[in-house]
């Protein structure tokens, strides 16, 4: 049958392991999440670009027409303006509908028919002359078809009509007679056609002014930076979206209290278990079969599985603390459980007179030493010890470790037990040869150089850029190919995100901070 703290280390390097397989599951988790938003944004991205690109051919093309309308001197110095208002009413419509992921539905007609422009299957005819009541005048002989005007001169109709009578136009007040005809004459219009003025008067997405001869050019550029602009807005919504489903993901992948509970009740099961069960075996060995047990011994195997469960459900969530929180390795993190309940435990035995000093002392070295095994094995695993000082090495280093962990409850008279037991150490050291002293000397600085990496590169009060430089010393410490090692958060970003260095911002930390 195992000694409990036998047992105890193995529960507790048994609850590691859980906690790291959770901690893994979850990180495959996130992992294939995080790819997954990669996916959806650079997707989204082509999209977006695409659109870019089809609102500037719209644009392009517009200007591409313009051009060779005023090579061409079409409609002449009077009515060049009025062609060039077509191609650019069409490029500028279309450009708005692509930037939005919507299919063109304007085009210029150029039949020599009445017709301008086909909008939405609907024949449409444009009239930008430079004054408004002139052009609305032209009206009657297209009555089939929708009108539209200079978008400027549109507002000035559709403010009459909303009843306003101060109305400026390229700067000149409207006269109320003005005013009054054009109101007459929309009305008259409207119940000619039998339909609201709204229905078939349109604004045009240009003024008069933008698509003169001397202006076009301009007009298109400002559109097409606007397009761009319109684009940029979307990629950013795109990004900040991402970023915040990146957010929402990691939130969901970090520790969780609830995940604790799970590994604190699942240790408590399995330890209250196993102590129920060897109660059970302690007492078949001491002659007494479980079908005899009388109310006395059930109470007592109640007790004992309820210490287990506590002592389980403590190591637990201290495991998920210091492993999760603290970013400890899972058999350290068991460890300093392991050795910090057996610690206390043993501390709480001797205050109610459970141990003298002496056993006391002999009980926290052993369950030191079984605790630490892990962490000293992992520190020193590449250091060839010679028999004579090995004993000596250990218990070194295991007081050490009772001193750091117990310095905050242990009492004067505990600790003065642990350093009676560690000077015992030391005169045994002292009485052998000097060769044999010095490599224990050697030893322990080794330890002490390792143990330090370890916490540089694990302490969470550091900032990033420290403990980046702790992990890349101690990396090399241990013998890991150059090749291997990441040096800057761009790499770490690129090798664990998947994206290439020269994406992620670079930082180095060997270069940054001083030797």
């Amino acid at each position: 049958m195992p000694r409990h703290s036998a047992t105890d280390n193995a529960v507790t390097q048994g609850i590691a392991a859980q906690v790291n397989y959770l901690e893994s599951t979850r990180i495959a988790e996130f992992v294939s999440t995080l790819e997954q938003i990669l996916v959806s944004e650079t997707d989204e991205l082509a999209t977006v670009a695409s659109r870019e690109a089809r609102a500037v051919l719209h644009l392009d093309l517009a200007r591409i027409n313009a051009q060779g309308i005023i090579n061409a001197n079409r409609g002449g110095s009077t009515g060049v303006h009025g062609f060039i208002a077509e191609y650019a009413e069409a490029g500028v419509t279309n450009a708005e509908r692509a930037i939005n992921g919507i299919r063109p539905l304007t085009r210029v007609l150029a039949n020599n028919g009445p017709a301008d422009l086909s909008s939405w299957g609907v024949p449409v005819q444009m009239k930008f002359y430079a004054n408004p009541y002139n052009e609305l005048l032209q009206s009657v002989h297209y009555r089939d078809m929708k009108m539209m005007f200079p978008q400027n001169h549109f507002e000035v109709f559709d403010r009459i009509m909303r009843g306003e009578t101060y109305l400026e136009v390229d700067g000149s007040v409207l006269s109320a007679r003005k005013v009054n005809a054009i109101r007459e004459f929309i009305e008259q219009e409207s119940t000619a056609r039998g339909e609201s003025y709204t229905n078939w008067m349109r604004p045009s997405k240009l003024e008069y002014a933008e698509v003169q001869r001397g202006a076009i050019g301009d007009t298109l550029d400002e559109k097409t930076a606007a397009m761009r602009q319109r684009a940029e807005e979307q990629r950013q919504r795109v990004r900040d979206d991402s970023d915040t489903t990146r957010a929402s993901a990691a939130q969901q992948a970090s520790p969780s209290w609830g995940e604790a509970a799970k590994v604190a009740g699942t240790a408590a099961a399995v330890q209250g278990a196993l102590s129920f069960g060897m109660y059970l075996y302690r007492r078949h060995r001491e002659g007494t079969h479980i079908w005899e047990f009388g109310k006395d011994d059930w109470r007592e195997g109640g007790i004992e599985t309820a210490r287990g469960g506590l002592k389980g459900g403590v190591s637990g969530l201290a495991i998920y603390g210091l492993t999760q929180v603290c970013r400890m390795g899972a058999p350290a993190a068991a460890a300093v459980a392991s050795g910090t309940i057996g610690l206390a435990t043993a501390a709480a035995n001797r205050r109610a007179g459970k141990l003298d000093d002496d056993e006391f002392a002999d009980l926290v070295f052993f369950n030191a030493i079984e605790a630490a095994g892990a962490a000293v094995g992992a520190s020193l695993g590449q250091v060839l010890i010679p028999i004579p000082i090995l004993g000596a090495v250990v218990g070194s280093i295991a007081a050490s470790m009772i001193l750091g962990q117990g310095k905050k409850f242990l009492s004067r008279v505990e600790n003065d037990a642990i350093s009676a037991r560690e000077a015992e150490i030391h005169a045994y050291v002292d009485g052998l040869d000097a060769e044999l002293q010095a490599e224990y000397e050697r030893i322990l600085v080794e330890h002490d150089y390792y143990r330090d990496l370890q916490n540089r590169a694990f302490d969470i009060t550091a900032n990033i850029e420290l403990q980046l430089l702790g992990s890349i010393e101690l990396a090399r410490s241990l013998g890991v190919a150059e090749e291997q090692i990441l040096h800057t958060l761009a790499e770490a970003d690129a090798y664990f995100l998947g994206a290439a260095p020269s994406q992620v911002e670079s930082s180095s930390p060997e270069g940054s901070l001083p030797e």
